[in-house]
């Protein structure tokens, strides 16, 4: 396992700079916009927003849901709907594979699909768990870990095909999947068309074309092979940013102290 080193100030704005300029800094922080946006996404896909448990079984039964199992990659601790869209799960596979890589241990989804009579009394009233397109993930309590995963997190977001936040109460990595954008994501890192779903808001069923080899998960270390090169590049970004601030700012206490 690569241990990541400290790069200093000067060496990290060099190496920031040789990055693309349509790059935005990404951030854990939650922000007021960031749900709007979040909540934007979900009525432009037409996603349902989920009164009660019925209403997800329901959505599951119809194949605008599907279920989420544990992997060798990943684990589910008390989810109460182990139901998502296809985008969040084909995005726990993906991410799960290369996490356990590159840290030796399997993520850990704590929430999915939340109706909104199961929301807790600190959920956001834009919260985008109702409409199935966000996950959440405990955070570990290895540095290494949790240093690979905000930076992969945090890469994805600055490429505009998720949201995250690292939530307080309780711990845990907040992630909205922007379906149509992550699907356009995986068609250019694959150089495939990725599988789409139809989603709406009526409860009538559609029919669910039949499966064919080529609909077929691919394993999961193929998987981490397929992302793990763009999916890591973008983490290096998140990461390099975060050193810079932190080189900035011990480089700014050092002038203060010697100022003193």
């Amino acid at each position: 396992m690569k241990t990541l080193r400290v790069l200093s100030a000067a060496g990290a704005l060099g190496l920031l700079s040789a990055l693309p300029a349509h790059a935005k800094e990404p951030t854990l922080r939650g922000s007021p916009a960031s749900m709007v946006h979040q909540h934007d996404v979900a009525k432009a896909s037409d996603y349902s927003f989920l009164r009660d448990a019925a209403e997800v079984r329901r959505l599951a039964a119809q194949g605008y849901l599907v279920r989420i199992r544990p992997t060798d990659n990943y684990r589910l601790a008390r989810v109460s709907h182990p139901y998502a869209r296809p985008e969040v799960a084909t995005f726990l596979d993906r991410l799960s594979a290369q996490y356990r890589d590159a840290c030796g241990e399997r993520l850990v989804v704590t929430s999915l699909t939340r109706p909104t009579s199961g929301q807790p009394r600190n959920a956001h009233k834009l919260s985008v768990h109702p409409a199935g397109m966000a996950a959440d993930l405990r955070i570990s309590t290895r540095a290494q870990c949790r240093a690979w995963l905000e930076g992969a997190l945090l890469g994805l977001e600055a490429r505009g095909v998720l949201d995250v936040t690292r939530e307080r109460m309780p711990p845990h990595y907040h992630v909205a999947v922007f379906p149509g954008a992550y699907s356009a994501y995986l068609e250019r890192i694959d150089g495939k068309p990725a599988a789409r779903a139809s989603f709406a808001r009526t409860a009538a069923p559609r029919p669910r074309p039949k499966k064919t080899a080529a609909d077929a998960p691919a394993p999961h270390a193929a998987a981490a092979r397929l992302a793990a090169k763009d999916d890591y590049d973008s983490g290096v970004l998140a990461v390099l940013t975060a050193c810079v601030l932190a080189a900035v700012a011990v480089a700014g206490r050092s002038r203060r102290m010697r100022r003193a």
